[in-house]
């Protein structure tokens, strides 16, 4: 017994397992009714059978009746202890979950969104990294979620940013996970209150936020870089010069089939869009990175689902592509396979570096893209359906990032689509 202290028992198993010496599911089977047997011998009140009613009778502990318990009966001696059973279980399982740890319903809130809500793999993902980046290996997510109180939280976020380390989006993503943690303990009724909404984030300091104009392509660095990508023949190039010269995003772009071209009425038909995301294992591990194509768009809104108007750049591409790719089902397929969206950025990032411009960062594939200058605001709701936006809003954000020095409410000057096409598209 002496050499077993150290054998790891999770291995041993599996091992015993795999080589046919125990059966998993007997042995769980056994273990349960050993429990069973435990809880019924440590259950305190008699078991006796009542000739008057004919019933087998005891009583359960219950402190909302005078003498502390109340009475239970069954037909059958069998059924009685299998309430008596189901009973104690139901009772552990609640002071389980009301001593259960913030790192406890972490886990299962990442399986309960997985499972059971529309959220992306990629969102789930990020969630883990926000998670890791600030949570992880603290004393908060030992404590219990019932003691987690406003001033729990305050005294955590302002060690947090006390050397303004973090902006105010990257905390605000941090809250977002609590916040999503703390609904989901309301939703399994271990707590009444969300602490998250009692705290004011404004009180932190916050890392100064860069101006990201530098992510925004010009005008004129637009007209440059579509220049110098005519001359090139092959499907990234092409994907990059589609995504240009319409308003579509990566995902879409890559997800474009033949199918879905209608020379006639010169449009594309936009409803799908490629994912590459790691998927949530039941360990709680990230798979491998994977790509795959959904029947969904971006926000999870009809707006995604549109027609876009194919400029006369856009079919010339398109033939080019049809060149390259003319038994292929996606328009742009290197090698015979989907594009990713990591190769797809990093195409154009050291395209747009050998022209000279200075990437800081990923740069967002949507409004930033497209060239700088603009419509009128009469426009923002024709480039709003182009775009998928569910609210002019949205658009009007992108804008801003565009227009810092202008009026927001411009939209973009026509780079092969005239404003008349663009009119034409919104009906």
């Amino acid at each position: 017994m002496e050499e077993l202290k150290n054998v790891n028992t999770d291995a041993l198993l599996q091992y015993m397992q795999e080589e046919g010496i125990i059966k998993m599911d007997e042995v769980l089977k056994d273990f349960e009714k050993m429990n069973d047997k435990k809880v019924l011998k440590e259950h305190k009140y008699e078991i006796y059978y009542s000739e008057s009613e004919k019933s087998w009778r005891t009583y359960l502990p219950d402190d909302t009746h005078p003498r502390k318990r109340r009475p239970l009966k069954r037909k059958s001696r069998e059924n009685l202890e299998k309430e008596i059973i189901r009973f104690y279980k139901e009772r552990q399982k609640e002071q389980n979950r009301a001593d259960i740890t913030l790192e406890q319903l972490y886990k299962e809130w990442l399986i309960y969104r997985r499972d059971y809500t529309s959220v992306k793999p990629k969102t789930i993902q990020e969630d883990i990294s926000e998670w890791n980046r600030f949570f992880k290996d603290t004393e908060l997510i030992h404590t219990k979620v019932k003691d987690v109180k406003p001033i729990t939280l305050i005294r955590f976020f302002r060690e947090v940013t006390r050397n303004r380390e973090y902006t105010h989006k990257r905390i605000s993503n941090a809250r977002s996970v609590l916040n999503g943690i703390m609904s989901y303990a309301i939703e399994e009724e271990i707590i009444d209150h969300n602490p998250v909404s009692d705290v004011n984030f404004k009180q932190f300091t916050y890392k100064p936020v860069e101006n990201q104009s530098d992510n925004v392509f010009s005008y004129e660095e637009t007209q440059k870089l579509l220049s110098y990508l005519q001359g090139i023949y092959e499907p990234y190039s092409l994907a990059i010069q589609l995504s240009f010269y319409l308003f579509i995003r990566v995902g879409e772009t890559k997800a474009i089939q033949w199918q879905d071209i209608d020379y006639k009425n010169r449009s594309v038909y936009l409803h799908r869009q490629v994912t590459c995301a790691r998927i949530l294992n039941d360990d709680l591990t990230l798979s491998k990175r994977q790509v795959t194509v959904a029947k969904q768009m971006k926000g999870n809104t009809s707006k995604g689902f549109r027609k876009q108007y194919l400029t006369d750049e856009a079919l010339n591409i398109l033939k080019k592509a049809k060149e390259i790719n003319p038994n292929g089902i996606y328009v742009f397929e290197p090698n015979g396979s989907l594009m990713t969206t990591d190769s797809f950025n990093r195409r154009l990032k050291n395209i747009a570096v050998k022209q000279g411009f200075l990437i800081i960062q990923a740069i967002r594939f949507d409004f930033t893209m497209l060239p700088s200058t603009a419509y009128d605001g009469k426009n923002l709701t024709a480039i709003s359906h182009l775009m998928g936006h569910s609210k002019v809003e949205t658009t009007i954000h992108y804008l801003r990032n565009v227009h810092k020095d202008e009026n927001p409410t411009l939209a973009f000057k026509n780079l092969g689509l005239s404003k008349k096409s663009v009119q034409g598209c919104s009906k």
